[in-house]
């Protein structure tokens, strides 16, 4: 959370975070926020017009956790590439990470998120300016590496970037089943495609 966010509203956002490792947004009271933080409720009410935007601020710096981490892991994979192998093998180790069984809980979340955000307009707001900045960012991530002669001529920048989030949430589809797909094919299917689609051997 930035800096200049008021310490009372942190905290208020923090505790609400924390609430969410073990319960679902819609599990948690007024009441729990308030005795965990230590905040009393007139002090919510003037930083939050009510609960659900304390929540919905709550899921977006989640999601937004998650976006700084995944741009943070491109940008690495790309800085560190020197040869298009190097590029393909640090591509190879993220899609281990990020299309493993333990990373179904964020899957979850980014669906459930983009989900919540449909009741509300303020919530479809804030969680559109994080998921815009995600896009723009790993949009610049892919021009670098095109500009490095990585990729294929004529991709597009921009349809990667959206191309590369949908495939990383879609393995959710799977989760819903137990995760009944052999990983190491999905895996190989996404090198495979990787390989043929977009790298420029």
């Amino acid at each position: 959370m930035p800096n200049s966010v008021h310490p009372t509203k942190q905290l208020l956002i923090k505790t609400a975070l924390e609430l969410m490792e073990t319960k679902l947004p819609t599990e948690i009271a007024v009441d729990e926020i308030l005795t965990n933080s230590g905040i009393s409720k007139g002090s919510l009410y003037h930083h939050f017009e009510d609960l659900a935007e304390l929540l919905e601020t709550a899921q977006v710096e989640k999601y937004a956790q998650w976006v700084d981490r995944s741009i943070e892991q491109l940008i690495a994979v790309v800085g560190n590439s020197s040869t298009i192998h190097d590029f393909e093998k640090g591509l190879i180790q993220v899609t281990r990470v990020t299309q493993s069984n333990d990373y179904a809980d964020t899957r979850y979340m980014r669906a459930r998120t983009i989900a919540n955000s449909v009741q509300s307009e303020r919530f479809k707001k804030a969680l559109a300016d994080v998921q815009a900045h995600l896009t723009d960012a790993l949009e610049d991530i892919i021009r670098e590496a095109d500009e490095k002669g990585f990729l294929q001529d004529g991709t597009d920048h921009r349809a990667t970037a959206v191309f590369i989030q949908s495939y990383t949430l879609g393995k959710i589809v799977d989760d819903v089943v137990g995760n009944d797909l052999n990983s190491e094919k999905w895996n190989l299917m996404i090198d495979k495609l990787m390989r043929n689609v977009f790298l420029k051997y």
